[in-house]
This record gives C-alpha cells, structure tokens and sequence, in this order.
C-alpha cells in the first residue's frame, strides 16, 4: 500500500528553489580556440597592455570559460572582457588558480649558481619566490637566509628557462548559443623597453651619426606573437614602482634605412611609437630599429661646476671639466624616447662613454655628458671672506683653469649660490641660468692657464 504525503506548498517551493540554485552552481565548461588578434602597447615602465581576441563555441546559460596560455605575469585584477555586450555575453568575473610567484615560482627548492653584478657567485637554494626577478626571491646561502639578490643572473643547471604559462577562468552568461569572438584586456608586468642610441662622430667631432633601437625585455613567462605591437613612450602614474628587468636571451628583428626616424604620435601625453611585423616576441630580448641619421649637427662643451659653501673655506678644490656634446635636432625632426646614448670617437672605433636622456620632443637639442677632460684642470679657492651681518657674507673667489690641449677651449663655470645673491664683481661677464645658477663663459688658450675671478655678496635666512 502506498503512503503519499502531502507537502505544503511553500516548501514543495522551497525545494524546487533550491534545485535549481544548485543546477545554476554548475556552468558548463568550454575552452577558447584560436587566438585571431593579439594587440600589445609595452610601456616602459614595466607593463603591457594586453588585448587579446579569441573564437570561443559557448552553450546558452552559465559558462566557465578557460582562457589559458597568458603570461605568468598577467595582472588578473585587471581584467576585463571589453565586447561583452557586442558578443552577447554578460561577464561576471574570472577565478584564477594560485600559481608560483612569477617565473621564479618552479625553482623552489632547486639549487642554483648566482651571478652578482659585480662578478662574484654563490651556490644557493631558492627558498621562496614573491616575484619575478632576482631582487623579490628568497634563498639559502651557506648558513644564511638572504632576501634578494638585485641584478643577479640566477643559473639553475640542467632546468629549462622561464615559468608555466597561466591559465584563468572567465565566468560567463551566453544569451544563446553559438560561436563568438571574445577581447579580453589586461596589464601584464615583467615586461619593459627602453631605446639605446650610437653617436658616432666625424672627425672634428661637429657632426655625427646618431642610430637608435628600442630594446625590448620579456620576463613574463611566456613568448607573444603580437600582430600589432606599440610602444609607448612618456611618464605614466602607478600605484607600485615597477623595476627593470636584465635580460637574459638577445635577438634582432627588422632593418631600417638611412636617414631614418621612426615615426611616432601623439598618444594623450604621450608618444606612441608603432613597431611594423613585430614576430615574435620570445623571453629574453629583441631588439626594432628606431633611427639611422646621419650628419647630425653636435657642438662640444665643457663645464666645471661648483657649488657655493656659506663660511671661510681653507682649503682649495678641484673641479673636474666635464666634456658635454649638444646633439641639434633639426635634422631629426622627430621626438625621442628616452634611453641611454653611446658616444663613440676616432671613427666609431674608440668608446668615449655614455649618458642617458629623458623624452625629447621634436626639434629640441639635448646633451650627452660622456667623460672629465684629460687636458683641461679647473682648481678653485676662496681669497677672502668678510662676515657682514649675522646671516650675510661677502666673498672673493678665483677659479684657475690650466690647458694642455693644442687649440683653444671655453670653460662654462658654473656656480650655485644659496639664499639671497648678489654677484658684486666678475672677471668674466656672468649669465644667469636660474635663481640660484650663474655661468662663466672663459675662454682658455691652447697651452695656457686662464683665472676667473667673482665676488659675491650672500644673505641666508631673515
């Protein structure tokens, strides 16, 4: 005999309700297909932008979609499906499984060969990784834990460069089903460009040939293929100072012309340089041309700097003459990146040391400061002191500049003076650079010794 029993109908509700809930906490599972656009801005201060566009075939309803391959480094909390609406879909988030910090994450555990900077190794073992790159792991040497090694190449023999490609899952609602393209953004760390430039000077050293390539270092644990690839050039805001990364493998890609300047645009306060067949980038480093100009007009300069010391100084100084080249930029005419500029003599052949520039719009000069003068000494020294007031002195100096070089030069002295100044004499006529800097143009015979002469009158504080 059958027994029914009869359920109130809130609860027989109740129940239905709660099935359902618990068939909605199940979403189907898909896997994206193939990638049809990767578009990547690098900034270079140590982030990318990353839009990517894959195929994915959805179900109708709830969808856990796998969206694997990105890069170690890929920054999850900031992304975004940015053609949801178009490709009718509602996102509702993304769960990513914890993964090792960074590329550094698999040696945990591993005994490795340190490389320092200056040329020394240890054996360690990798206790911990936080991140992804030398100075954010922790390790073992000898009898000691130590936190960081900054700019050191870590050597782990027999184990394969690089970390395990990620992997996250977007929580999806499909209005129907169907196949679809999907974009995803977001910022990936650990991956940096920087332009490096040759100037190499005729033989007067007044022009020369200035080559440029933007360097780019990927060390985010996987390789891209962009097709379409900029690099964006200015000061950028962030919440956390992101490091430069060494590299580790080289590469070149492209070729470029003489005469040449890559193009750049306007990107908000920025500048956005575009990079033509980019290929692949690997982990390690690549390398794109940026200018080949030659016949670039430079003038050399030299300058001795001082710096002003309220009191009775008793002992002399030297100061070194700095050797600068003025690089015109008329027969640029195209806005730089800022990077580090080789200067190389006697034909290209000779290293004659190195600066680095900040971004330089179009049509602006900038200096390359690159060594001290071997044939030109600067010596500099009080010859009286007078304490006019509680807080006012006067004083005389005298700047001796000695050449041993074969032509004339001109010395720019350049002294800075605290408070309230008034320069009362000078031997040479002064020219004011700041409020606080003034410069002496002396000019110096080949062989000679020449002496500046200046007094000032200082007041510091009411």
């Amino acid at each position: 005999m059958r027994r029914h029993v009869a359920f109130p109908c809130a609860l027989a509700l109740s129940l239905f309700s709660a099935a359902g809930a618990a068939g909605a906490l199940e979403p189907a599972e898909a896997e994206t297909g193939e990638t049809t656009r990767l578009e990547i801005v690098l900034t270079n201060q140590n982030l990318a932008v990353v839009r990517e566009t894959r195929r994915a075939d959805l179900p109708a309803g709830a969808v856990s979609l796998a969206w694997g391959g990105i890069a170690t480094s890929a920054r999850t909390e900031t992304w975004s499906v940015v053609n949801a609406r178009d490709a009718a879909v509602r996102w509702l988030g993304l769960s990513a499984a914890s993964a090792p910090a960074g590329p550094l994450g698999d040696l945990a555990g591993k005994h490795i060969r340190v490389e320092r900077p200056g040329g020394g190794t240890v054996d360690a073992e990798v206790v911990s990784a936080f991140g992804g790159s030398p100075d954010q792991i922790l390790l073992r040497e000898g009898n000691d834990l130590v936190y960081g090694e900054p700019g050191a190449r870590l050597v782990a023999p027999g184990a394969a460069a690089g970390g395990r490609p990620a992997r996250v899952r977007l929580k999806l609602s499909a209005e129907k089903a169907g196949p679809r393209e999907l974009t995803s953004r977001y910022l990936v760390s650990d991956v940096n460009w920087e332009a490096n430039y040759a100037l190499s000077l005729a033989a007067d050293e007044k022009s020369g040939r200035l080559e440029g390539w933007f360097t780019v270092d990927n060390h985010s644990g996987t390789a891209f293929a962009p097709t379409r690839l900029r690099l964006l050039a200015g000061v950028l805001r962030t919440a956390t100072a992101p490091m430069p990364r060494a590299a580790a493998a080289y590469g070149v890609a492209g070729g470029m012309g003489a005469q040449e300047v890559a193009p750049s645009e306007a990107a908000s306060e920025s500048r956005m340089y575009e990079i033509p067949s980019p290929g692949r980038l690997a982990e390690g480093r690549v390398t794109f041309p940026l200018a080949d100009t030659a016949d670039v007009p430079v003038e050399k300069r030299y300058l001795a700097r001082a710096t002003y010391g309220f009191g009775e100084a008793q002992e002399s100084q030297n100061l070194p003459v700095a050797v600068i080249y003025r690089v015109g930029a008329k027969k640029l005419a195209a806005a730089l990146p800022a990077g580090v500029v080789r200067v190389y003599t006697e034909g290209g052949a000779l290293f004659g040391g190195e600066d680095r520039i900040g971004h330089t719009p179009e049509k602006t000069d900038f200096d390359v400061e690159t060594s001290e003068a071997f044939d030109l000494t600067a010596r500099r020294r009080q010859t009286s002191f007078t304490q006019t007031g509680p807080r006012e002195s006067e004083s005389a100096w005298e700047v001796t500049i000695v050449s041993r070089k074969k032509e004339a030069a001109t010395v720019a002295v350049r002294e800075s003076f605290p408070g309230d100044w008034t320069l009362v004499q000078s031997s040479v006529p002064a020219s004011q650079k700041s409020a606080r800097l003034v410069e002496f143009a002396v000019p110096v015979p080949a062989g000679e010794e020449t002496r500046l002469t200046y007094r000032v009158r200082v007041r510091i504080g009411r």
